[in-house]
Formats: C-alpha cells, sequence, structure tokens
C-alpha cells in the first residue's frame, strides 16, 4: 500500500476520525480509488512506494501531490491518476 495523507486547512486528518460523515465518504471513497489506480507502484530503483498527499479547504476541493524517490516513480503515479 502507499502512503496516503489528507490535509484540510493545512491540518493532517484521519478519514476514520472525522465527525463529518459525508467527508468521511469521499475521503474514503478518495483512498480505495488511488489504492486501486497507484497501490502497486514502486520505485524501479529503490523498491520504495510513493506518497500521495490530498491538500485543501476541504474534501471535496483537493487538490493531491505525489512525493517519491526518484522522477521515475513520480511520473508514473501521476500517469495513473
Amino acid at each position: 500500500m502507499i502512503d496516503l495523507r489528507f490535509e484540510i486547512n493545512g491540518r493532517r486528518v484521519d478519514p476514520k476520525n472525522i465527525g463529518d460523515a459525508l467527508t468521511a465518504a469521499v475521503m474514503n471513497a478518495a483512498t480505495k480509488e488511488i489504492n486501486r489506480k497507484v497501490g502497486m507502484c514502486r520505485c524501479p530503483v529503490h523498491g520504495k512506494r510513493p506518497t500521495v498527499v490530498g491538500k485543501g479547504r476541504s474534501a471535496d476541493k483537493m487538490t493531491f501531490e505525489v512525493e517519491g524517490c526518484c522522477e521515475e516513480l513520480i511520473s508514473e503515479v501521476k500517469r495513473r491518476f
């Protein structure tokens, strides 16, 4: 599995601990879809997995950033998105 984090208004949040059921549902759906698309990606050189960070003012206004050890890994994850 990849490392997937969410930040709302600059604060890290966990979908399991969100009080708002709709926000939690959106974040859980995003987690499942991201893992489906890029969950098996690994760096071909180092074997490391990517990190995907969802950031935004709210769950419905998120953008996603990809972090990784090599540009090749980052490019592959972005291609799969």
